[in-house]
């Protein structure tokens, strides 16, 4: 069924395009919801004079979405949770709670408008996608952990240039090697040797008996 959209829709038109959707989607929800109109010459001739009103609603939307944006990003976003010793949470942070929590920032996000791209059931930091409107949309980060300290070094221990955690990696794989028993190197050298090595002891050793027996 070809449609007039009366509202911007992410990967599908903007107001006013003419698109093609399956039937139940439009019936469904497209219609009803009034987002949009069968696409006829009545529904045309009544979408120009409304359009214009339309678009300004939609520019206020969009505006308004930007001021919340404003609000939110780059903000620190830290949830503070009880975990288990490996970092497992008793329980989860979902989209609910991420709306609660910008509710006592007095800032109203629906969590329908907050999409996890991963469940958060862990100690960490995670993306998350908050939809505003369909033009403005942004990617936060959720910082969880079991106190403000721990938040802080999580934070800290993410904003790390890369050359610096692989500095600090070589690191520690150069005191684990400095701090390796002798008798370990010892064992690996003579597992290092070659076949032609242990054939020669063989042959010294038979070379004993022999000489033993004589």
């Amino acid at each position: 069924m070809e449609v007039i959209l009366l509202e911007t829709f992410d990967r599908l038109g903007k107001i006013g395009d003419v698109v093609k959707v399956k039937d139940g989607f439009a019936r469904n929800f497209l219609i009803p919801q009034k987002k949009a109109l069968r696409a006829n010459d009545t529904n045309k001739d009544y979408f120009a004079k409304i359009k214009t009103d339309l678009l300004e609603k939609s520019k206020k939307a969009v505006d308004e979405a930007s001021l919340i944006l404003k609000k939110i990003e780059n903000k620190d976003i830290i949830f503070i949770r009880n975990a288990s010793d490996n970092g497992q949470l008793y329980g989860s942070v979902s989209p609910k709670d991420i709306s609660n929590y910008f509710a006592e920032q007095k800032v109203d996000i629906k969590p329908s408008s907050i999409n996890l791209y991963t469940s958060i059931k862990k100690i960490g930091i995670y993306d998350i996608n908050v939809k505003l409107h369909a033009e403005v949309t942004c990617t936060l980060k959720i910082n969880v952990a079991t106190s403000e300290e721990n938040a802080i070094k999580q934070k800290n221990e993410l904003n790390k240039p890369k050359e610096l955690k692989k500095n600090e990696e070589k690191d520690v794989d150069l005191k684990a090697t400095k701090s390796e028993p002798k008798d370990t190197k010892n064992v690996k050298e003579s597992q290092k040797k070659s076949p032609e090595d242990s054939n020669e002891i063989d042959s010294s050793a038979q070379s004993e008996e022999i000489n033993d027996d004589v």
